[in-house]
């Protein structure tokens, strides 16, 4: 059985966000709907969409599949911190240091 790729069926890149993702399947979801589509494999097309967004709407099957897949994104994803993007972060640490200098210095004064 040759399985596609989930993401490749939502036409997403595989470092999407599931903002993008959810994007995505609504669209292709609303052309490929059995009521609405005149395509001949409509049907096939909207359950094919619909397997790839319940594998890759929750994140711990998402991550399950990235590995199964071996995804590179999957890895930089579990990298970083819930909520703080590697830019933020490092400005974060930069102003701690920063901070922290200043003081030094001042109290050598």
């Amino acid at each position: 059985m040759n399985r596609q790729n989930h993401y490749a069926t939502l036409h997403v890149g595989p470092c999407a966000s599931s903002a993008e993702i959810k994007s995505a399947f609504r669209i292709l979801a609303q052309r490929y709907h059995p009521d609405v589509t005149k395509d001949q494999d409509g049907e096939r097309k909207f359950k094919d969409v619909a397997e790839a967004y319940r594998t890759l709407r929750r994140p711990d099957s998402k991550v399950a599949y990235d590995h199964q897949i071996n995804n590179f994104c999957a890895e930089a994803a579990a990298t970083s911190y819930p909520g703080i993007d590697n830019f933020k972060w490092g400005m974060a640490v930069l102003q701690i240091y920063s901070w922290f200098w200043l003081s030094s210095v001042r109290a050598g004064e």
